[in-house]
């Protein structure tokens, strides 16, 4: 089976010309809020990623854990556009940054290698992401 991408077109960024797909990775960070801020924030936040998710301006997005799996209150989310001054712009409505619950700093990323796995089982109503 043949793949074929349509990534190859020019990037408005001339720096960023005829690099592979490029992402902005938004590192957003807790700093001094309490995490009753945090969570005082979180279904507005959760609403802002669902839209964001749905109008394709979201490539991932999650919780950073700590190393007994619980929630400290950072994250990453990892975004769709055409420069780092656009993915600023979108990163600061998020309501933890408009709010300032969250600090968060964009770094342009390049998807060089890696695979995504997706398994459907209709009959079971089922999937795996992986």
């Amino acid at each position: 089976m043949s793949v074929s991408s349509s990534n190859t077109k020019a990037h408005p960024d001339e720096r960023l010309a005829g690099a592979q797909k490029v992402y902005f990775a938004c590192f957003t960070e807790r700093g001094q809020a309490s995490m009753e801020d945090v969570d005082r924030v979180v279904p507005a936040h959760k609403r802002w990623l669902a839209d964001q998710e749905a109008a394709g301006r979201i490539f991932v997005a999650g919780p950073f854990l700590t190393e007994d799996y619980s929630y400290a209150g950072s994250g990453l989310i990892v975004l769709r556009a055409e420069t780092a001054e656009e993915a600023h712009q979108l990163a600061a409505q998020d309501p933890m940054h408009a709010n300032g619950i969250r600090t968060f700093r964009i770094v342009p990323w390049q998807i060089n290698e890696g695979s995504v796995r997706i398994d459907l089982t209709f009959s079971q109503g089922s999937f795996d992401f992986g």
